[in-house]
């Protein structure tokens, strides 16, 4: 059968495919398109496209009100991109460089829980604690006049102390405490070699680390004790200066670097106007003038100087004068280098002096070791138990925790079968039976003398009330009083002898009768080990007391 011949003109609309029905068809997975179209886009440098949907924010963060996408938003950044929409950059660490802008410019930053603030203000510091010398030692010691006014407080009252109570009494004031500063062993050293010592300040006492710091202090602070000076005209310096060195800290002249006294002359003008900034570092912070005005400036200024006249010498002897600080300092050196400075294995350094104390490690050991005694005094107290012990009084431990208790009186301890008179037995067993029973509450508790009741005041509706006036206890009887005498001698008999122990706050205690195997053991043993049991809490309605016993009204050795 023949081919049939196509014909030369076919018809417009023959094999014509209908390409709307693949308008929805994808021949790939949805990331590999967008991974292409993403690459295409990235590729465009000036044809970039704003996208018609908004992109999903997979920021950890919310964005900030104002923010883009919102009300109020920033214009678009140039070629169609908002700012607020690219992703913050990271650094190698993998966290945030910054957070979100907000209007104007500022950025939120995050801390360590993801709470977000505004980047000039910072997070809130952690507290480090006090600060701690490496190098240094420092232990407190009571100073000895108050040490005399807090010993005399606990022998009159015969009362029982905590002894971290009267630690935290002497750290409590500068002028309560001596402060010893001992050098730290270094690691690896030789047990038996000296530490290197400490400098004093012969004039006022004050400890510095370095000789050389101790003499700058007394040349600047005490050379009127071994010189007169007085401003003398001389002869202007010779020589061909044409610049001036100025120190830019203070504006002073120092004088041409090619003039024989400068480097002298810069020693002495950093140590005596510049504190904190070494040497080296001062040196990079002098300028070069070069202007005739400012040489004649300086030629002026040195036609002036100090003459410096020996004070301590002989009769008959001449006293010695020199032009220019250091040569007194050399001269004061060699001939009285004993009365500038001293060195010292350790510093003994008065509380109250420590305003005094120029800034230095030193310094910052004393307050770093006073603030951390203060919240923890335990280095002090024990310190202060030698002390205790020397002045005869009584120190003993309590209790699973240790806790130390200073009285000037020594614990005695009952048997069975030992016998009282009838107030001091009746007196002794109610204590016993009451545990830290307040002694202002005996009157009430003991004796059954009650204070009388106060009456009712009748405010009329509209009026303020009257003033409230104590009312005066009611009379006791010849009887009452004699009771009442005769139970204040008996306590004051039992706490002076240390059959019960009274507490600071006025709180009673008496241990109950033990063997006599077990009375020695615990009289020569410093720890007991059961504890003084808690105070039982008061009565919300309980009565005032009748009256206050004298041991009550003792002043505690804070005030002293």
């Amino acid at each position: 059968m023949d081919e049939q011949t196509a014909p030369e003109n076919p018809a417009k609309d023959f094999n014509k495919i209908d390409l709307s029905q693949l308008q929805g068809f994808s021949f790939g997975t949805q990331w590999t398109q967008d991974k292409a179209s993403k690459d295409r886009g990235d590729k465009r440098d000036g044809d970039r496209r704003e996208s018609t949907e908004p992109r999903r924010d997979r920021r950890a963060f919310k964005r900030p009100a104002g923010g883009p996408g919102e009300a109020g938003a920033a214009a678009p950044a140039p070629g169609g991109t908002e700012g607020g929409d690219r992703p913050p950059r990271q650094d190698r660490r993998g966290d945030f460089r910054g957070g979100p802008r907000r209007e104007g410019g500022e950025r939120f930053d995050r801390g360590e829980r993801g709470e977000r603030f505004d980047r000039g203000t910072r997070p809130p510091m952690q507290d480090r604690g006090p600060y701690i010398s490496p190098t240094l030692n420092v232990t407190f010691y009571p100073d000895d006049s108050g040490f005399t006014a807090l010993s005399k407080a606990i022998r009159s009252s015969c009362r029982t102390y905590e002894l971290f109570e009267i630690a935290k009494v002497i750290i409590g004031k500068n002028d309560r405490f001596v402060a010893v500063v001992q050098r730290k062993p270094i690691e690896g050293a030789d047990p038996q070699a000296k530490p290197a010592p400490f400098f004093l300040s012969v004039p006022d006492g004050v400890p510095f680390e370095t000789e050389e710091a101790a003499v700058a202090h007394v040349v600047q602070a005490h050379l009127g004790q071994f010189f007169d000076s007085a401003e003398v005209e001389v002869e202007a310096p010779k020589g061909n200066f044409q610049v001036i060195n100025r120190c830019t800290v203070t504006g002073e002249l120092l004088g041409p670097p090619n003039y024989h006294r400068y480097n002298q002359i810069v020693a002495q003008h950093h140590a005596a106007r510049i504190n904190r900034m070494s040497l080296e570092a001062y040196r990079t912070r002098i300028e070069t003038v070069r202007d005739p005005e400012v040489v004649t400036q300086w030629l002026e200024k040195m036609k002036k100087t100090t003459r410096y006249t020996w004070k301590l010498i002989a009769e008959g002897e001449v006293a010695p004068a020199f032009d220019g600080l250091e040569e007194a300092r050399t001269f004061l050196l060699g001939k009285a280098k004993d009365k500038v400075v001293r060195p010292v294995e350790h510093v003994r350094f008065a509380g109250k002096s420590l305003e005094s104390l120029p800034q230095g490690e030193i310094r910052r050991a004393i307050e770093g070791t006073l603030e951390r005694q203060r919240r923890f005094p335990l280095d002090t107290a024990n310190a202060l138990r030698g002390r205790l012990r020397r002045e005869g009084f009584t120190i003993f431990k309590k209790g699973s925790k240790g806790v130390s208790y200073v009285c000037a009186v020594k614990r005695k301890f009952r048997v069975p079968g030992q016998t009282f008179s009838d107030s001091i037995g009746g007196l002794i067993a109610f204590i016993e039976a009451n545990p830290m029973v307040k002694a202002s509450e005996l009157p009430s508790k003991f004796l059954g003398l009650t204070p009388p009741p106060v009456a009712p005041v009748a405010v009329v509706e509209g009026e303020s009330a009257p003033p409230v006036v104590p009312t005066a206890p009611t009379h006791l009887s010849a009887e009452e009083n004699a009771k009442l005498n005769r139970m204040h001698g008996d306590l004051r008999w039992l706490v002076t002898e240390g059959y019960v122990t009274e507490f600071i706050d006025g709180r009673l205690f008496a241990p109950p009768a033990m063997t006599e195997a077990r009375k020695q053991e615990v009289e020569k043993s410093e720890h007991d080990p059961e504890n003084f049991p808690e105070a039982p809490q008061a009565p919300a309605a309980a009565p005032a007391p009748a009256a206050e016993t004298p041991e009550a009204q003792t002043p505690p050795p804070a005030e002293s």
